[in-house]
């Protein structure tokens, strides 16, 4: 097995987990014929970086229909957890949140990207909680980083673990092409209330998908005070998420939109996890963010894997 090991020596321990992948498996589950991202691959990714766990999130070009997900999970002999995404209009019985659960979802995911409005994002935020709660899942937000001001005080309330994909969405300079964000993340609308949640411990953070906020190729270095910020106030509050196999999102989609064929993004994963350990600062830092952090995160109890 492959150890990353950054140059300061830190290295991404034993039992390690990603907490955001994607499977796309187009023969099983027709999306395009050359746009797949099998399961067999995500093992030896995976294998490559260090990695024993990992957690699989239904991309957005499935929609609602989670079936690849269910399948994907029933072949890791329980070693990976799963986020589905439900309708949230219609009703959902419990016999298909316990077939879920049984395969190993333990999340649901809310995704809006940087779209949706407060009032619909806040009403699927409490609607998707409830459903949560059954299972003791957790709810993962896609979001605008600005819709945690509203979410601010909802948060706190819903009962269950909550985690924000991709840095809570706080773009960078680079992308929003205001040089306040490039020094003082706290001039980003919602930073200061997400950190308020994982200062109190009610919200985990992805550190994840740097291409989503940042446009400062190939290692999207200028999120490194995002980073070290939410870090240094939730340092048990955030985890790692490598977004394989980088799906270029709508910024990639051609004139037919998602549903057509497109090339995943290139990135070094390998330099960008030598990277990570160093925004983490210390090497127990590292284990929380790669081990103990996505544990509580996930429910996983054994400690000796």
């Amino acid at each position: 097995m492959t150890i990353v090991k950054a140059k300061t020596g830190l290295t991404v321990p034993e039992h390690a987990w990603d907490s955001h992948i994607h499977i796309i498996e187009s023969d099983k589950f027709p999306l395009s014929p050359d746009r797949a991202a099998t399961r067999e691959q995500a093992l030896v990714f995976e294998g490559s970086i260090g990695i024993q766990h990992a957690v699989i999130v239904l991309p957005s070009v499935y929609g609602t229909n989670n079936s690849v997900l269910i399948d994907a999970l029933r072949s890791t002999n329980g070693t990976y957890r799963g986020v589905c995404v439900l309708d949230l209009s219609a009703e959902i019985d419990n016999t298909t949140l316990q077939t879920f659960h049984d395969a190993g979802v333990r999340g649901i995911r809310i995704n809006y990207g940087n779209e949706g409005t407060d009032a619909q994002i806040t009403s699927d935020t409490i609607r998707a909680a409830s459903i949560a709660r059954i299972h003791n899942w957790v709810l993962q937000l896609w979001v605008p980083i600005a819709s945690f001001k509203s979410l601010h005080h909802i948060i706190p309330t819903l009962g269950v673990r909550v985690v924000a994909d991709h840095y809570a969405h706080a773009m960078t300079a680079s992308r929003t092409g205001n040089l306040n964000n490039a020094i003082d993340p706290f001039s980003i609308t919602g930073f200061r209330e997400v950190v308020d949640l994982m200062r109190r411990n009610h919200l985990f953070v992805k550190i994840s998908a740097p291409y989503q906020n940042s446009r400062d190729e190939p290692l999207y270095s200028d999120l490194r005070v995002i980073a070290e910020t939410l870090i240094l106030h939730g340092p048990d509050m955030v985890v790692f998420g490598s977004d394989w196999p980088h799906t270029a999102s709508k910024e990639g989609n051609g004139a037919g939109g998602r549903l057509v064929e497109q090339e995943f993004r290139d990135v070094d994963d390998q330099a960008i996890l030598q990277q990570t350990p160093v925004w983490a600062g210390t090497q127990a830092q590292v284990r929380r963010l790669f081990v103990d952090n996505p544990r509580r995160l996930w429910g996983w109890t054994d400690t000796e894997s």
